[in-house]
């Protein structure tokens, strides 16, 4: 086998016309060295003919009309951006976010920041204490509000939306507190007369408010 060119990988041989058994095998061969000898990064098909000499010519930069592709160029699965895949989830769950966010009497924008900071949008996420699905309601708070599967987007959103109308009527329409019981619960925030000492929920809150003064503006 001889390599010219940057990628470019050719290998030819010559055997009996009149010897098929041999013919048979040779091109096993060769065919064998060349796919494991190419190099994974090597995306491009491999081409063969055979001249009138009786040579098998291989190669994975064809430069002649007689070559026929023996292997195709390997795809590599295409993979979505974060971003990209973000948005396709915010686009696929808009309706419900809107629908159960009205029904509630609460703004879309802020169940919405609520979902990308909990979930991300990812209908199947589990946190590392239970929480589940795209509000993340925690198992004892999905019985409460009557929630039997919290994998399913409507029963978990409805149910989310909820308990966040049931927060911001306990605490007065306060956001922060409201956003904070939801993260760390109602006895923290009344026991601290605030959003508790904790810093993953001022965390929390920070980021649920940075999403929704974004999403309002949208």
């Amino acid at each position: 086998m001889k390599v010219t060119g940057k990628i470019q990988y050719i290998t030819s041989a010559y055997y009996p016309k009149d010897n098929l058994m041999y013919q048979t095998i040779i091109f096993c061969i060769l065919l064998l060295t060349v796919n494991f000898v190419i190099p994974d990064k090597v995306k491009a098909g491999i081409y063969t003919y055979e001249d009138e000499n009786g040579t098998i010519h291989f190669s994975n930069v064809p430069t002649d009309p007689q070559y026929t592709m023996i292997i195709p160029p390997k795809q590599e699965p295409k993979k979505m951006a974060r971003k990209e895949l973000n948005s396709s989830r915010q686009g696929e769950f808009n309706k419900l976010i809107i629908a159960k966010s009205y029904q509630y009497g609460l703004d879309p924008a802020l169940v919405k920041a609520v979902i990308a900071v909990e979930s991300d949008f990812n209908p199947r996420a589990v946190s590392e204490k239970g929480a589940m699905g795209l509000m993340q309601l925690m198992p004892l708070t999905a019985k409460d509000l009557g929630v039997s599967n919290t994998f399913d987007p409507a029963a978990n959103v409805d149910g989310g939306a909820r308990y966040l109308r049931y927060l911001l009527d306990y605490f007065n329409w306060d956001i922060e507190l409201a956003l904070a019981a939801y993260h760390a619960g109602i006895s923290r925030v009344e026991r601290y007369v605030g959003i508790p000492p904790i810093p993953a929920t001022h965390d929390y809150v920070r980021k649920v408010k940075s999403k929704y003064n974004r999403y309002v503006m949208q």
